[in-house]
């Protein structure tokens, strides 16, 4: 045979494979395009009913709007701790005169299985301004109930500068607290429309958020902070809390639609260490203050 039958014979084979090729890879993109078109055609809710995965939660069916808020700490005035001046129960100082930390005389005994209502019943006797927080929970890891302030009616979750920690000892006595406060807040911008409660489900889902067998208990809407500006002012963003199993917390910026999960332990960890830090350097009653730091350290020192 001549070497140029057998260079054409060669090409002709060449030229089959390839061609058998190009079929086989136009059969699988034409499948995985089947899969995708159908995964786009199933719902969120459909989705999740095959994943097992089922919503308790009511949710919002209205369109919401809501604006952009932003504020700055708020040192405690004068007026403020005049509730406080005369009485012979607690024994306060202020850090800077923005965290209010403050040591009972006598421990209240808060029962563990007590209510949020019960709880906040308590408490409102001895912080101020109470009607402005909400109860967040409790956290074992650091023996504290965790409050955290409303603005707009709303709460805000995961601030430093407007929550409050009351202190527990092992008998679930109430011992000690911080305090800190946000001032007034401004609207930024025009008010936005919300993305929809489902919508921030399906951002969880689709960032693998969820597990075969959960529970979303509730969808709620607070503020989270965006950006700290160098002037002190914190910027808040609309935000989509969505609890798991009444037990895992997720967050969904409510108009950019960007997702991320909450780090309690660390954040209160981080809260506590930085009351410590600024404790140290007060000009304050030594013994309250040795008292106060003791408090705090040993909560971390457990954890």
């Amino acid at each position: 045979m001549q070497w140029g039958q057998i260079k054409t014979l060669f090409i002709l084979c060449f030229l089959l494979l390839d061609i058998y090729l190009l079929l086989q890879y136009m059969e699988k993109q034409e499948q995985a395009d089947i899969g995708v078109l159908e995964r786009e055609e199933s719902t969120i809710e459909e989705q999740l009913e095959l994943e097992d995965i089922t919503i308790e939660a009511s949710m919002e069916e209205e369109a919401i709007e809501e604006y952009y808020i932003s504020a700055r700490p708020k040192p405690f005035t004068e007026e403020d701790l005049s509730e406080l001046e005369d009485r012979d129960d607690i024994t306060y100082t202020t850090i800077d005169g923005t965290i209010l930390a403050a040591q009972l005389e006598d421990t209240i005994v808060i029962p563990p299985e007590g209510s949020e209502v019960f709880i906040r019943d308590i408490i409102s006797s001895y912080v101020l301004h109470s009607d402005e927080y909400v109860y967040w929970g409790k956290n074992d890891n650091l023996n504290a109930y965790v409050f955290f302030q409303e603005k707009n009616d709303r709460p805000v979750y995961y601030n430093q500068n407007g929550m409050i920690l009351v202190f527990f000892n092992e008998d679930n006595e109430m011992i000690s607290y911080t305090q800190t406060m946000l001032g007034e807040a401004d609207t930024r911008g025009d008010a936005k429309t919300l993305i929809e409660p489902i919508k921030a489900i399906e951002t969880l889902y689709d960032t693998n958020e969820f597990y075969s067998g959960d529970t979303i208990t509730t969808i709620d809407i607070g503020f989270h902070t965006r950006v700290p500006l160098e002037n002190g002012v914190q910027v808040f963003a609309p935000t989509w809390k969505v609890t798991v199993n009444d037990t895992r917390n997720y967050f969904v910026n409510a108009i950019e639609g960007l997702s991320f999960s909450s780090q309690e332990t660390i954040f209160l960890e981080e809260a506590v260490s930085n009351i410590i830090s600024r404790l140290r350097t007060s000009e304050m009653d030594e013994t309250l203050k040795n008292e106060l730091i003791l408090r705090l350290s040993s909560g971390l020192e457990e954890n």
